[in-house]
């Protein structure tokens, strides 16, 4: 009897590591279908909430409060409040971290045809932090940030954008940042800060010591962030939680893309103001 058992219990752990490696804990918010996809979906979950933190769906007509777990997709705007933060993650690799007082949209996310993804945020106010996935040249990936008037564009990196005061602080930790106005191009190596301010290049300075400090906390912090992760989609996998439905109708593919050429053109009116 005691051999059966165990013959039972060996029978068990191996159906439920084949189930494991056919279906990865991967899937963050339903399909049309109601079921969580099995593929890993190009989309910025909200995995930390630390104090008051709201999300305007793009769709919606009024601010709501975030809940972890929450997907925020093309043309959605978060908004953190006074001393609270908030963590996203994006394919388990790339984190963006919002400190108090900061506003950011998701412009665009969306995957590619080479198993990559492309993404754009626009930072408002307050300060971002990007812990991007390396080497995104090799599925052909984007990841670029939007920041009064410049745009960041990285190959896996990490680097902090701090927008106030029309002017935008690029602090790059690791790797190397790119940043743009559209008529020039600057590069932010790795233990500098660079000011940009209208859209225009003003100065350069090292990283201070209390500034890496900062980083190297998040990346500590950063591994709760990705415990919560991997517990959360386990408990989806294993319908203990649902997954994600967005609480608003999305506009279709069409009309985000006439919204985003009008912001364009709006950006380019501003910069000829000035």
């Amino acid at each position: 009897m005691r051999g059966k058992k165990g013959l039972k219990f060996v029978s068990a752990a191996i159906a439920v590591g084949l189930m494991a490696w056919c279906f990865p804990l991967r899937g963050i918010s339903q399909n049309d279908n109601g079921v969580a996809p099995a593929q890993d979906p190009a989309e910025y979950d909200i995995e930390d909430i630390q104090g008051q933190v709201q999300v305007l769906e793009d769709g919606a007509k009024d601010w709501e409060p975030a809940e972890e777990g929450q997907v925020l997709e093309s043309g959605d705007e978060i908004k953190v409040g006074d001393n609270s933060q908030a963590t996203l993650m994006m394919q388990s690799d790339t984190s963006v971290q919002l400190s108090a007082g900061s506003d950011m949209k998701v412009d665009q996310i969306e995957a590619n045809a080479s198993g990559g993804f492309l993404s754009r945020l626009e930072v408002f106010a307050g300060n971002v932090l990007a812990d991007v996935k390396k080497h995104l040249d090799e599925s052909h990936s984007t990841f670029e940030i939007d920041s009064d008037g410049v745009v960041c564009g990285v190959r896996g990196t990490a680097f902090s954008v701090n927008c106030q005061d029309n002017a935008a602080q690029v602090s790059t930790f690791e790797g190397a940042v790119n940043v743009g106005n559209g008529t020039e191009s600057h590069m932010v190596q790795a233990g500098s800060m660079s000011e940009f301010r209208a859209g225009k290049f003003r100065l350069q300075r090292r990283l201070e010591s209390r500034e890496f400090q900062r980083f190297q906390r998040w990346r500590a912090f950063r591994q709760t962030v990705e415990r919560k992760r991997a517990q959360r989609l386990a408990d989806i996998r294993l319908h203990r939680r649902a997954a994600w439905v967005r609480r608003h109708p999305h506009p279709g593919k069409g009309f985000l893309k006439q919204k985003r050429k009008k912001r364009k053109l709006r950006q380019l009116e501003r910069r000829d103001d000035r």
